[in-house]
Order: C-alpha cells, then structure tokens, then sequence
C-alpha cells in the first residue's frame, strides 16, 4: 500500500518491535535504486515483521509510483509519503549527484508525529541484505543517532586521529587509502574533537526523541548556513559536527560503502580486521556510494550484479542503462579523477613510509 499525504497528523504508525519505521527521501532520479532498496528491505524482514516506510518525497513522476505500487504488491510493506517544501532546503549546496532530497532526512523530528521516538533512515541506493528490525530495536540512550563509520573518511581528521593513537606506526598503513584526510576542515574552530570517528548518514537510527527535546532540526540547519565555505559531504558535515561525540556505532557491516573495496587488505584498513571481513564479505547493507552507480553506463562495482538481480525483481526488470556512445569529456574526467587518486596514493605512502622511519 502506498498513501499519500502532505500532513504529519494523517500518518498512521505502529510503533511495535516487529513494525520497524523506515524513512526514506527521494527524488525521480533515484526511483530505480529507490525500488532495490524498498524491495530488498522488505524481502528480509523475518517472518511476521512488517516494514513502515515514511518516504519524503523530493519530486517523483506518477509513472515512477506505478512502478514502486507494482514492486511492492505482496510484500510485508507500506509506504505513506509526505512532499515536504522544498524550499525549506533550496539554498543549501548541492553537487555531482546529490539533490536537495538529500537534506530532507534533517526533518525528520518536526515531520514524523510525536509519538514516532525513533526511525531507522535509509538512503534510496542501498541493497539491503538483513533484516533491519535489528536496528529498529537497538538501545539508543541519550545518543542522537546510531551509525556506522565512513570508511572512505573514517575520522573527523585522519592526522589528528593517528597522531594520538596509541600505535601510531602501525595506523599509517591506512593513511594512503582514505578517500578525505579531513572532512570537517573547521573542526578546531568549532571546539570538536578531531581524532574521533565520523560516520556516514546513509544507514542511521534515529532518536527522535532527543532530537526534538534539543531542538536538533534547527541545530542541524544552522550549522550548514554559518559554516557554508566548510561544507563537505552536504548533511553529513552538519551531522558529525552537531552530533559530536553523541552518536554510537554501528557495525560497519550495515553500511558498506564503495571506499572498502579500496583497502588492500586488513592491515590497511582503519578498523578491526573481523569488522573489516564482515564488512566486504557478508554486509547487512550494501551502499552504492560516490558519484559512480552501478546502473549508469561502464560503471565498475563489485556488486554491480547484485544490484541488476535484484531490480530484476521489481516492476523494472530487464532495465538497462543506455549506451551514450563515447563521450570525451566524460572519458576525461574519469581518467583524470582516477590518475589523481593513485597520485594521492601514493604520495601518502611514501609520507608514511617517511614517518616510520623517523620513528
């Protein structure tokens, strides 16, 4: 069943253990993905589970709603969708492939009704492969939000982290293979702590509850318009730096990011090598990040096939994406992005290597 409405009062949830709420936002650019997600959430609920999805709609065709109502008939889901304003978010930056859909999981205290104190959020390209009334029933405490490490930026500031960890030497292994040494660039000036982990906002839950007690929407806002020129990573920069030292992991397992695959191995990588393991090779939720998606054209990912199994198993099975033709600049700019990350590799291994050896 998919509702429709634009009020919070009309929503109608249950807020049993075996009645996980999910939200959700997107736009029509991510209704394919968006289909993977809400199919492969629903289909590894365990036996009696129902899933509640709450999708902030971010401008979807009526033709694209056809295509999710015939993906979902028969599976223990339902959706009740909100069309939030818009403009409540049009003036912060977007870029590559991130919309101002992006923004609208920073609502989600003022548009879920009050007796929602939690919400597990999902973004709309992930494949979900466990069920996710496991993070639904988690204990929170006072922590805004639980999440899982970003393992292509893994620390507020990769240098300040290694410099005090208790075995330095050892860290620089993983120095080269982060994708961003620092993705809060301001962190001293806002008082935060620069060695802690940072975690990405793809896979969360949520506690509603605190975040309504401090006002966290507001907070969360705030911090994008006043902090714009440090902006990285659209909300995911408001969220490390709000929620600083209030958040709890979860087990990378539940958010594989693309940056994994970039390790060589466990000893590069900057967590334990059993998460590590879990985390490439039985992940509970497979995350399609960076600008290059599985469902465009030529794109490489390790679980591209995974991705066509199963949104062969929605209404649109036997989707592909088109064949543009060569295109120069397109060939460019791929080569040059990946020509700069084996310089940056590189260059930060021979960095390390230097450290070492004046240790």
């Amino acid at each position: 069943m998919i509702q429709i409405t634009s009020q919070q009062r009309t929503l109608q949830l249950d807020v049993t253990a075996t009645s996980p709420i999910v939200l959700c936002a997107a736009d029509e650019n991510y209704v394919k993905p968006l289909a993977v997600t809400l199919y492969s959430a629903a289909s590894n609920l365990a036996d009696g589970h129902q899933l509640q999805v709450v999708l902030l709609d971010g401008g979807i065709s009526e033709s694209s709603w056809a295509a999710l109502r015939e993906t979902l008939v028969g599976l223990p889901i339902s959706v009740q969708v909100i069309r939030p304003d818009l403009d409540q978010v049009s003036d912060l930056m977007t870029s590559h492939h991130i919309s101002h859909a992006a923004y609208l999981r920073l609502l989600a205290s003022k548009l879920l009704p009050e007796y929602v104190e939690r919400v597990v959020y999902l973004d709309s390209d992930l494949l979900v492969l466990d069920d996710v009334t496991k993070l639904w029933q988690m204990e929170l405490g006072d922590a805004y939000c639980a999440a899982a490490i970003d393992i292509a930026c893994p620390f507020v500031d990769a240098r300040e982290h290694f410099a005090v960890a208790e075995d330095a030497i050892a860290d620089f292994g993983s120095v080269p293979y982060v994708a961003a040494i620092s993705p809060i660039a301001n962190w001293r000036e806002l008082g935060i702590d620069g060695s802690a982990a940072y975690f990405n906002s793809g896979v969360m839950v949520l506690n509603l509850e605190r975040w309504r007690q401090d006002d966290i929407s507001r907070k969360l806002f705030e911090c994008l318009r006043e902090n714009r020129e440090h902006v990285w990573c659209w909300d995911q920069y408001a969220l490390n730096v709000v929620f600083s030292g209030k958040w709890i992991p979860l087990e990378p397992k539940w958010n594989q990011g693309m940056h994994v695959h970039e390790y060589p191995g466990p000893e590069q990588c900057p967590i334990d090598a059993e998460q590590f393991s879990k985390m490439c090779n039985n992940p509970s939720i497979v995350h399609y990040t960076t600008e290059y998606k599985p469902w465009q054209h030529r794109v490489h990912h390790p679980q591209r096939d995974l991705f066509y199994e199963h949104l062969d198993q929605t209404a649109f099975a036997g989707w592909r994406p088109e064949d543009p033709g060569f295109r120069f600049g397109d060939w460019w700019t791929f080569n040059i992005v990946q020509l700069i990350r084996r310089g940056v590799v590189n260059y930060r291994r021979w960095f390390s290597f230097r450290k070492r050896a004046v240790r």
